[in-house]
């Protein structure tokens, strides 16, 4: 399954939690879709005429389709075959394929490589993303993982849609944004049915168009960092025309020798972060972007923080400060939209 072991941050829908004392207009129906897809699970809401049961069929062909081009899990799929293929070896892969590198290359850029999805051999050699044992590799083994990364080695033609790699081993891990990236495509599949008001939710990766009727924005929540799931909510917010991904390291790691080693590398020196973020939220105008802005933000941490405002990113940290406390650390343009409800 795609995301298994992927422990991102679940935010919940705060709608039968939370009631807004101006919404005292009765909202247009909304239409709910829900189920599990790649080892998780999905929600689409939407208003407008579409058929729900026929929008879901459409939807399974959709993650069929997606899960061929980008699970590492499945080993024939597109991006699986890429990396068994040697350097220099083109594959023709979809036009979503290389859009899909595209933002890649873009967040590689503007994090300066703490966004890196070539990560892939050195998160395998701590037993990470794989079902292996967690071990910390030896100098020998990470010096030889890290060798192989380096997102300048992926190149693509945009004219043939094909893609290479420029040296042998390299490999493509896209887990740490395609589930923002499947938020997107699903949210243009509703505009193609003329659907201009919805929410998407791909395992706690939103992407958010219009409102939820009678001008009402959708209302989104943060986890408050715990190692059960929904545990208790830190902070609500509401969302228009935008998108959230939240990134997490408290429920994947392992202990060695009494030190808690978090699943969150970094992509420049192969080993786990340890700088105190219990978790990172981004707003973005795509989810598949604010998913690798919270990857990259667990990475930079607090001194990330000029770096998402010097990119229009909106960026809301957690930092451990003792048991259970969290401090809270934002950029400017991320207050507005928190609900205060305490």
């Amino acid at each position: 399954m795609f995301f298994r072991g992927l422990m991102k941050i679940l935010l919940s829908i705060l709608l039968s939690l939370f009631v807004l004392a101006s919404c005292t207009k009765k909202a247009p129906e909304i239409v709910s879709i829900q189920g599990e897809v790649f080892g998780a699970y999905y929600i689409v809401k939407y208003r407008g005429d579409l058929d729900r049961e026929k929008f879901k069929y459409e939807l399974g062909e959709f993650f069929k389709d997606f899960n061929s081009a980008f699970s590492t899990y499945q080993k024939d799929s597109v991006i699986s075959i890429f990396n068994q293929e040697p350097a220099n070896k083109r594959i023709i892969v979809s036009v979503e394929f290389i859009e899909l590198l595209k933002i890649a290359k873009k967040l590689f850029q503007q994090t300066d490589g703490a966004f890196d999805p070539t990560l892939g051999p050195v998160i395998k050699a701590w037993g990470f993303g794989g079902g292996a044992e967690k071990k910390i590799p030896s100098a020998i083994e990470l010096k030889n993982a890290m060798e192989l990364v380096g997102f300048n080695y992926i190149q693509w033609d945009e004219k043939e849609v094909s893609v290479w790699k420029t040296k042998d081993g390299v490999q493509l891990d896209v887990n740490a944004f395609a589930p923002g990236f499947a938020a997107d495509l699903v949210g243009k599949l509703l505009e193609k049915h003329k659907i201009t008001n919805y929410m998407v939710d791909m395992s706690g990766e939103f992407v958010v168009r219009g409102d939820k009727g009678n001008g009402l924005a959708w209302i989104i929540g943060i986890e408050k960092p715990s190692e059960n799931y929904q545990e208790a909510v830190q902070e609500i917010l509401t969302l228009e025309n935008q998108a959230i991904a939240t990134s997490g390291n408290y429920r994947q790691f392992f202990n060695e020798k009494g030190e808690k080693l978090s699943h969150i590398l970094d992509p420049r020196t192969g080993r786990p972060v340890d700088n105190n973020i219990a978790s990172a939220s981004a707003i973005a105008e795509t989810s598949a972007e604010a998913d690798a802005w919270g990857t990259a933000m667990m990475i930079l941490g607090e001194k990330g923080i000029p770096l998402a405002q010097k990119h229009g990113v909106k960026v809301f940290l957690l930092k451990a400060s003792g048991p259970n406390k969290f401090d809270e650390m934002m950029t400017d343009n991320f207050k507005a939209h928190l609900i205060k409800a305490k």
